[in-house]
Parts: structure tokens; C-alpha cells; sequence
């Protein structure tokens, strides 16, 4: 007698990112998932997807807050009675610009002579076509047409 055997199939559901968790919670709820609940759950993030510990912690909290600030507009249209325009969803190809919050010692951004140094990038020669004044606070890379 042939022995037969059973096959089973296992299906999970995977765990929403943050953005997702926002969108449920408000259109589930009508519910905000804060800045600091999103920001709380990244080394979570970091764990589950190890792509994004290449990235810098302080980048990616920015990320974060550029959708609170996505989602704090949008709910603001909403109160004010105007046609909301739900935020879209960008995919790491639609970013043009990232943000270093902090610059110096502790920050993820420093100058070293002429060149930047970027955390978990390294050193770029940066063409300085005037003088820079005072003390930078923040550092924004941004990709524009013109290069």
C-alpha cells in the first residue's frame, strides 16, 4: 500500500509599515497614528526590513515626520471643509531629496575641509560656489534636473 502524505499550506498576512498602520487606523477609526507612535516602531522597521539599517537613523525619522506633516495637512483641509486630497504613497524611487536633521560631532552630517561627510555614505566633494555663512543646522541632498 502506497503511503500518502498531506501537504499544508501556511498563509500569513505581513505586517503593515507604518504608513500603511496610519492609513487603517484613520480610515478604520477616523484615528491618527502619531509622529512619536511611527517613530517608536523604526528600530522594529530596521529589523524586519535590514535594506533600511544602510540608512541613517536620523534620515529615516525625518521620513517619518514628512508624512506626519503629509497627514497633519490633510486633516487640516479636511477641518477647513476643503477637497482633502489624500496623501499619496512615495516608493524609495519618487524621494528626490533626503535630510540629515543635525550637523557636527553627533549629527549625521559634518564637513571635513571641503568635503561632506555623510553617515553610512561617506565623503562628497561639494562645488562651494559662495561662502558659507554661519553654522549649518541641517543638510539636505536633493536630486534636481540640472544635476
Amino acid at each position: 500500500m502506497e503511503q500518502q502524505t498531506v501537504r499544508k499550506t501556511f498563509k500569513y498576512k505581513r505586517k503593515a509599515t507604518p504608513e500603511q498602520e496610519r492609513s487603517e487606523a484613520w480610515r478604520m477609526r477616523g484615528v491618527s497614528v502619531t509622529y512619536y507612535q511611527q517613530q517608536a516602531e523604526l528600530p522594529d522597521f530596521k529589523e524586519a526590513l535590514p535594506e533600511y539599517t544602510e540608512v541613517n537613523a536620523q534620515v529615516l525619522q525625518d521620513v517619518v515626520q514628512r508624512v506626519d506633516r503629509a497627514f497633519q495637512a490633510f486633516f487640516q483641509r479636511i477641518r477647513e471643509g476643503q477637497t482633502p486630497g489624500y496623501p499619496r504613497f512615495h516608493g524609495r524611487d519618487r524621494y528626490n531629496s533626503f535630510t540629515y536633521p543635525q550637523v557636527g560631532e553627533h549629527g549625521g552630517a559634518r564637513l571635513d575641509n571641503s568635503f561632506l561627510v555623510l553617515s553610512k555614505i561617506g565623503r562628497i566633494a561639494v562645488r562651494w560656489s559662495r561662502p558659507m555663512e554661519g553654522t549649518p543646522k541641517t543638510v539636505t541632498i536633493s536630486k534636481e534636473a540640472d544635476g
